[in-house]
């Protein structure tokens, strides 16, 4: 059966709040109502290029061609119906919802699940307010009607749909602004986990305290109905003086978790509170007076109290997730935690670091599975981006079959499988060391970033972009997920979808870089986006700036070399794409694939560099 053809629009919804009600209130008036109520849509609409798909009492569906159509209509309309005197007196509310996405043209209309959104849009609007999806509003970019912008409501769960969806409201001087949260069942709360204070008299203890509140947030993360904002940005508060709700904005987090530790010998005191970023309620409080020993424990309890708060439901391998203790050495905990946050930097340097926390943890507890998993993935790196031997490859391999050995269902070990794996382009036992990964926990960002890496160097494109968008969706707060989609899009010849996924990596890595100015990955990934993008100066700025963070990063001058080559500088692509490999890059399938170096295939310099990287050492 052949597909029906489809169409990209943005459709509108409206209807009258309480209209029943208003109906028996009016008695025989309401007929009057309607049709000025009717009149003034019908009139308005012609401005705006819409076209009415259809009407039902006091509903109308209606589809434009641009989502700056549909705002500025609704503006209009709202504006309309609040000079009127009448609408006043009976105290008429219109609600309108706003929604882009693809349908199928039929005779009688628009159909499809995309029209079907669009409508739970507006049943989640109250009256007088505009709402609109994270589809409409990306699309709408700087195209606000003047004066008009938007407020981030949060994340919730429309009827009959199993993803949640994030919705924003559309602000109109003069209007009223201030509503309760939409009307929908499940709101999805976003939660950020700041850093807890260090009250004791060791500055030494900040690493502990931060760990405290690291673990939280993984823990936290792979809650399916739970939105958590990422550690790089919620730290990067720590040193502004902000009260809660205005964190909450900086974060678009509804929910903080704050609190503090104090750390005398043994003896710890932890205190938490769980805030309402909108009305800063004290959502949940504790206090825990504990041995050292107990920080485990301590911490699930906090990560179990929190779901309670936001009657987040649980499954059984959820529950297991959150309490799983991998070890009971405070010593070797303290080390992983640094370790984990010194890879997570993603340069030479600060893997090697992250090497040494990894050994210290494992010497302090050998049974450490997620030890193990992170010394696997620092080996990994350092095969790839460093040095090209045989040790580091075994050492990868070795490592994270250890730590699968020692917990089968941890699904970052499996994770790290998948990477050593892919070292030797044992694709097919790579892929189902992912999936085994992501069947343990969906919620594990790196479990889908990584495979959709993977599936890149093997030029499953379609995989790849489905994978990383998967990723992002896990993580909003990623940038290189959304940018790398962007990518795989343009190869795929989907053009539009590549733009909308460059622009939303590009503003993701543009507020990640305002709260994170020293983070050369997030300069160098941006710049790249941003030349894709035709914002040439912008992109060379940028990549300036990762260059005089970290000049001589073997992943950062692939990079360079990929902006250059889009910029048709051949010469300086190829000079920084021959120091990466000169530092130690081993990306043979990223060269192979990478759309961005296709104007340099031809040329003898490219076809050496494969060469090189073909016959490094191993």
């Amino acid at each position: 059966m052949n597909e029906l053809p489809k169409e990209k629009k943005t459709f509108l919804f409206s209807d009258i709040e309480g209209s029943t009600r208003l109906a028996q209130r009016l008695g025989e008036g309401y007929a009057f109502v309607l049709d000025r109520y009717r009149a003034i849509f019908s009139s308005a609409l012609g401005a705006f290029h819409g076209k009415v798909v259809d009407t039902a009492g006091d509903g109308f569906f209606a589809v434009f061609d641009h989502p700056s159509s549909a705002a500025a209509f609704a503006t209009t309309l709202q504006r309309a119906f609040s000079a009127e005197s009448w609408v006043r007196g009976i105290r008429l509310k219109v609600r309108i919802g706003i929604h882009s996405g693809e349908a199928v043209a039929a005779a009688s209309g628009f159909i499809g699940l995309e029209v079907h959104r669009a409508s739970r849009v507006c049943n989640a609007a109250h009256g007088g307010q505009v709402l609109l999806s994270e589809a409409a509003v990306q699309q709408l970019k700087n195209q606000l009607p003047k004066g008009i912008d938007l407020r981030f409501l949060g994340a919730f769960m429309l009827k009959d749909f199993d993803q949640a969806e994030k919705i924003y409201q559309l602000l109109i001087p003069g209007l009223h602004s201030d509503f309760p949260p939409p009307r929908t069942t499940l709101p999805i709360h976003t939660i950020a986990v700041m850093p807890f204070r260090n009250l004791s008299s060791d500055p030494e203890q900040v690493y502990f305290c931060e760990g405290i509140a690291e673990e939280i947030i993984i823990s936290l993360g792979k809650i399916p109905d739970l939105q958590v904002v990422a550690r790089a940005s919620s730290f990067a508060l720590r040193e502004k003086n902000m009260d809660v709700q205005e964190a909450g904005r900086q974060l678009n987090a509804t929910v903080i978790l704050d609190g503090s530790v104090r750390k005398i010998g043994k003896q710890l005191r932890i205190t938490a509170e769980l805030i309402d970023t909108h009305s800063g309620i004290n959502l949940w409080s504790g206090r825990f007076d504990r041995q050292i020993e107990d920080i485990f424990a301590v911490q699930d309890e906090i990560a179990m109290n929190i779901t309670a708060a936001l009657k987040v439901k649980l499954g059984s391998l959820q529950m297991r997730n959150i309490s799983m203790v991998q070890t009971t050495n405070v010593n070797a905990y303290d080390y992983y935690i640094r370790g984990r946050r010194l890879l997570s930097q993603f340069s030479k340097q600060s893997v090697l670091y992250a090497q040494q926390m990894f050994d210290k943890a494992i010497s302090e507890d050998d049974n450490y599975a997620l030890a193990y998993s992170g010394l696997a993935d620092c080996y990994a790196y350092l095969y790839l981006y460093d040095m090209s031997t045989q040790h580091n490859l075994q050492l990868a391999q070795q490592l994270s079959l250890r730590a699968i050995e020692i917990d089968p269902l941890l699904a970052r070990g499996h994770v790290s499988r998948g990477v050593a794996f892919s070292l030797e382009n044992k694709f097919e036992d790579s892929e189902a060391a992912f999936e085994r990964a992501i069947s343990l926990d969906p919620q594990l960002f790196d479990a889908w970033y990584w495979y959709a890496r993977v599936c890149f160097v093997q030029g499953k494109l379609e995989k790849a972009a489905h994978l990383f968008e998967t990723a992002n969706r896990v993580q909003p707060e990623d940038f290189q997920s959304a940018l790398l989609a962007g990518q795989v899009y343009a190869d795929l010849g989907l053009t539009q979808k590549a733009v909308e996924a460059r622009r939303r990596g590009v503003a993701i890595a543009e507020h990640y870089l305002s709260l994170n100015p020293g983070d050369a990955r997030g300069y160098y990934l941006g710049a790249n986006g941003l030349m894709a993008l035709g914002e040439t100066d912008k992109s060379l700025q940028w990549l300036q700036r990762a260059l005089t963070l970290d000049p001589d990063d073997a992943m950062l001058l692939y990079n360079a070399g990929c902006i250059f080559a889009l910029a048709g500088d051949k010469e300086k692509a190829f000079s920084t794409l021959e120091r990466a490999v000169g530092a130690g890059l081993k990306q043979k399938g990223w060269f192979e694939n990478d759309s961005n170096l296709d104007s340099l295939r031809s040329e003898p310099r490219f076809q050496a560099l494969l060469e090189k990287m073909a016959t490094v050492a191993r």
